[in-house]
């Protein structure tokens, strides 16, 4: 009985204390650079770009409860970048010309 008591608190404090090895952050790249302190994710490249997620609106509407700050690429109906805001989702921009909707990327003290 010890020795599988002894088996699972060692268990348990690994599961414990390993989290702050997973607690890191994390450097993408083709130099070999270290990722920057402030960053849990570092992205960098001088001939590659970053794909952002790419579904039709059904799909990005059947996201529950998304992430305040998602961000995704909307590629069918009015195609184009759709960030959600907290409450609703919103495209970012189309072109160049403001219309009707609701395009920026302009960001002001109310948000964008």
């Amino acid at each position: 009985m010890q020795k599988r008591y002894l088996q699972f608190t060692t268990a348990l404090f690994a599961l414990l204390f390993s989290g702050k090895c997973f607690a890191q952050s994390v450097s993408v790249n083709n130099s070999g650079t270290a990722p920057d302190s402030t960053a849990i994710l570092d992205v960098s490249s001088t001939t590659k770009g970053l794909l952002i997620p790419r579904m039709t609106a059904q799909q990005r509407t059947a996201i529950h409860a998304p992430a305040t700050g998602l961000l995704v690429y909307q590629s069918d109906g009015d195609p184009g970048f759709y960030f959600y805001n907290g409450t609703n989702w919103f495209l970012l921009i189309t072109s160049a010309v403001n219309t009707d909707k609701q395009n920026s990327l302009i960001y002001t003290t109310r948000g964008f």
